[in-house]
Formats: C-alpha cells, sequence, structure tokens
C-alpha cells in the first residue's frame, strides 16, 4: 500500500494539465469581470447613439 501511495505523490504527469486548468479558468474570469464592468456603461453608449442616429432624417 506505501508504494501505491509513493507513485501517487511522485506522479507529475497531471500537473502541467491542473496547471493549465487554472490558468483557463483565470483568464475566463478575468474576461467575465472585465465584460460585467464595460456591459451598462456600453449599453449606454449604444442607446445614446440609436437616439441621436433616430433623430437624423434618411434622406440626408
Amino acid at each position: 500500500m506505501t508504494k501505491l501511495i509513493e507513485r501517487f505523490w511522485s506522479d507529475e504527469t497531471g500537473n502541467t494539465t491542473v496547471d493549465w486548468l487554472v490558468l483557463t479558468a483565470g483568464i475566463v474570469m478575468l474576461c467575465a469581470a472585465i465584460a460585467a464592468s464595460i456591459g451598462p456603461g456600453a449599453s449606454e453608449l449604444a442607446d445614446d447613439t440609436s437616439a441621436i442616429v433616430d433623430e437624423r432624417p434618411v434622406g440626408i
């Protein structure tokens, strides 16, 4: 049984996968936070732009 535990602790084949998984999850969370902070301002800007465009006559 101790040989199994020793082999488990010394096996490093999955470490790279876990590192990339954690790194990718961090990047996804960062992107979500950025999108959440920019979203309301972008929506307001789009509404203002739409209102200005709607006021302009089409034939000019």
